[in-house]
């Protein structure tokens, strides 16, 4: 199992709430098994304090040393609009220009608008001395040990601390970054996909098609959420942090933390909110959420073009008497999955028939599939809705 911490908009201001919140995080990350990684999007610090990140600095080498986490390899950062406050002449003028054509002299507003975040790029080669790239507030990758690729974006270029939708991030820079097959491909940025420029939108639904990525990590909201990136006929999440420093006179964000843990094909998330007088309390709002991790599975167009091979699909027999030995060798959970993408849109309509007790349908779609899965297993009739799904294959 891999489990991670996503935080992010520290803004750490030093009073009693941040004090209490930092050491009672530290409490619920090793109260919760052992965290593998660290995952940061974005403003480390406010506006007001230019060039210097020495509070977030002092943060996350104590929340990595606390972890026993290794700084250079098991943390991941990507810059937020309070990041970016290097001067750069004329900014408003590109930051205009580039919202208004946003593909006209793209390499040159992305050029100019990089310049902002020269402190952010020293803060994370403070942070992490051996840092990657010379660029770290340029879209780049970086693999957590050989298990998971994460594409870092810089969504914050044409922030101007007033609008938070229309942002825009480097998309050719994006399309052409270094995607890792095999293992799970996911994006870092501070914005939320559906706060970005529509067109810049459209090119990032793109790139998430065509490399197959998991999952979208941002900040930016102060408020926690999982929406949903609708990729054709599947579905990637667009998983949205709380603010990560609790401030007494902030009265408008929700404070916490999300934990991942990912084994086998899905991830599921737990989520913790925070409050003064209270502490840690889970957040059914994000807990419990899940999406598909695993890579190589058949996706949902093949199912729908008739793409359901033998090529594509783990061979498991449907003979329903083989079940019992099969169950040691596949998770009922796995076995679902497996024979979910071998149903024709007529074999799922006759399955939804004879389950119409179930909370939501089964799609012949991505949508829903992990939680569907999820129902089931809480009404304890996941091993049933195996059994009826080898009879239909079987009868066909």
């Amino acid at each position: 199992m891999v489990r991670w911490l996503h935080i992010s908009d520290l803004h750490i201001v030093e009073k009693a709430d941040w004090s209490n919140f930092k050491k009672e995080l530290i409490t619920k990350c090793k109260e919760c098994g052992k965290i593998d990684l660290v995952i940061v999007t974005g403003d480390f610090h406010n506006f007001s304090e230019r060039d210097d990140f020495h509070l977030a600095i002092e943060f996350l080498h104590r929340l990595l040393e606390s972890l026993e986490l290794d700084i250079e390899r098991d943390l991941f950062v990507v810059p937020g609009n309070h990041d970016g406050v290097s001067f750069v002449q004329a900014k408003e003028i590109f930051i205009s220009a580039a919202k208004s054509k946003p593909f006209d002299n793209t390499d040159q507003w992305v050029e100019m608008l990089l310049v902002a975040f020269q402190g952010y790029e020293a803060f994370v080669k403070q942070l992490i001395p051996n840092y990657s790239t010379e660029h770290p507030a340029s879209i780049h990758s970086r693999s957590w040990r050989d298990r998971i690729n994460f594409i870092h974006c810089n969504t914050a270029l044409a922030a101007d601390g007033k609008e938070k939708t229309d942002q825009l991030l480097d998309v050719d820079a994006l399309a052409m970054a270094t995607y890792v097959s095999g293992i799970p491909n996911i994006i870092l940025a501070h914005n939320s996909f559906f706060d970005l420029h529509q067109e810049h939108q459209m090119r990032v639904l793109d790139t998430i098609r065509t490399n197959s990525i998991r999952a979208y990590f941002c900040g930016d909201r102060h408020e926690q959420s999982v929406d949903t990136i609708s990729v054709g006929e599947d579905e990637v999440p667009c998983i949205v942090s709380y603010k990560g420093a609790p401030d007494p006179q902030d009265c408008f964000s929700t404070f916490g933390i999300i934990f991942g843990e990912w084994e086998e094909e899905f991830a599921e998330l737990r989520g913790w909110y925070w409050k003064s007088g209270e502490g840690f309390s889970e957040d059914k709002k994000i807990t419990g959420k899940r999406f598909l991790m695993q890579t190589g599975n058949p996706s949902s167009s093949d199912v729908l073009s008739g793409k359901n091979t033998e090529e594509s699909l783990p061979k498991i027999d449907t003979d329903v008497r083989k079940l019992d030995v099969q169950v040691k060798e596949y998770t009922l959970e796995r076995m679902f999955i497996i024979f979910y993408y071998q149903l024709t849109p007529q074999q799922c309509v006759s399955f939804n028939k004879k389950h119409k007790g179930m909370p939501l349908s089964l799609k012949m779609t991505s949508v829903n599939l992990s939680d569907y899965v999820k129902a089931a297993k809480e009404n304890d009739i996941l091993a049933d809705m195996v059994q009826d799904l080898s009879l239909i294959l079987a009868n066909e």
